[in-house]
């Protein structure tokens, strides 16, 4: 068995990651898993369809086994990001490659800058830096291309960022998944236009929810659960219930918002000035970015605090590896993983394993609650206890 792991969000799932999956199987993987993320991804949104739906099109698109990447990590920075998908795969026991797109799409130049970054006279002036009041991403960039200029156009490319965390963190954690970068092929991931087959993610979304037609852009099998999706009107958008959050924050202390995840250096009471003189989610972000702080950023810390996503979450590793869907290769997959993992194994959430720590149950319950709370930004609002009534898919 080869088995090559991809970390991903599949929102949704579009000819990139069926490219990705296809390199794959070409370079050797007998076995593809996914870790993917949950109802509410990294950019600090919804996913346009449950987890449930983009599992079944991950299976139907070539992946054979689909882990869930927890909440706190699926919400949070480029680096606790890629640390919560790397610390799954390498807990595993049974992963050989770590598979990514980039738009470098060279293992050697992007493993040189993350060794780069891994040192103490980068952490020393990645320090001087972040003093300055910029944002951590321009501070990396000018440190790296003052090793090099020759890195300066590598570290402007999201891809490229999120690939050299990957290899940062298995750097971090001694693994012995071995990195393999793919050139990632069409628009660009910030692109607002769409000048391929290969349109990216945010693109194809715009297209889904203005209601245009969007078929070129996905494989056909993602394309049938979509339409299912849209016909049961489960399409899901922050603006369908932007009250809620805006309730939330409205009634969040000083202390409390000091308590979630990427929150520091006084940023809490920017946050909490911004929010009673705003009347819009977007008017508090503009009120609060600075240098230090992007849109991106502060987007995402937001909804981190609506969904009540603590730094706590992020100190302690991920607790539990849980299984969102599979086939038959992705069950020979789960058979090896069981003999080799020392993390509980969760298949059901009604039947949780002995070794199941309270910390672990606080972590599931954090995901249990936000589905309930995604229910609400469906445009037909959804039950709770969807986590109960959809249980892992088998393709």
């Amino acid at each position: 068995m080869k088995n090559y792991v991809i970390i991903s969000e599949f929102n949704p799932f579009h000819k990139g990651h069926q490219y990705l999956i296809e390199q794959c199987r070409k370079h050797g993987a007998t076995h593809i898993t996914a870790i993917m993320s949950g109802n509410f991804v990294q950019r600090g949104d919804v996913a346009i369809i449950s987890k449930h739906s983009r599992v079944k099109m991950a299976l139907k698109g070539g992946v054979d086994l689909v882990l869930e990447l927890p909440l706190p990590y699926a919400m949070s920075n480029a680096q606790n990001f890629a640390r919560g998908g790397v610390q799954i795969a390498d807990s595993m026991g049974c992963c050989d490659y770590l598979a990514f797109g980039s738009e470098c799409g060279d293992t050697t130049i992007l493993k040189q800058i993350a060794d780069s970054m891994q040192n103490a006279e980068f952490h020393l002036l990645l320090k001087q830096e972040m003093q300055k009041g910029i944002s951590y991403p321009n501070a990396v960039a000018n440190i790296v291309n003052f090793f090099s200029n020759q890195y300066a156009d590598i570290l402007n490319m999201p891809n490229n960022i999120l690939a050299i965390e990957y290899i940062k963190a298995l750097n971090e954690y001694r693994s012995d998944i071995i990195p393999i970068a793919f050139r990632r092929i069409g628009d660009d991931h910030n692109s607002c236009q769409i000048f391929s087959e290969f349109a990216s993610a945010g693109n194809i979304r715009n297209l889904i929810l203005k209601q245009c037609e969007f078929k070129n852009f996905i494989p056909e099998t993602s394309y049938d659960i979509l339409c299912q999706c849209i016909h049961n009107g489960e399409i899901a958008c922050m603006e369908n219930n932007m009250r809620a959050v805006l309730y939330r924050l409205r009634n969040m202390s000083v202390e409390e918002l000091s308590e979630i995840a990427d929150i520091h250096e006084g940023l809490e009471y920017k946050i909490r000035k911004a929010v009673q003189k705003s009347m819009a989610f977007d008017e508090i972000i503009e009120n609060a970015k600075s240098k230090r702080y992007t849109y991106a950023g502060l987007r995402r810390i937001l909804i981190a605090a609506f969904l009540g996503i603590t730094q706590s979450f992020l100190n302690r590793g991920v607790p539990y590896l849980r299984i969102l869907g599979f086939n038959k290769r992705g069950a020979e997959i789960l058979k090896q993983m069981k003999k080799n993992t020392a993390l509980p194994v969760v298949t059901k959430i009604t039947n949780l394993p002995d070794d199941f720590s309270d910390f672990a149950r606080t972590m599931l319950n954090l995901e249990i609650q936000s589905t309930d709370i995604y229910a609400t930004f469906t445009q037909n609002i959804m039950p709770c206890g969807m986590e109960f009534i959809n249980g892992i898919v088998i393709d």
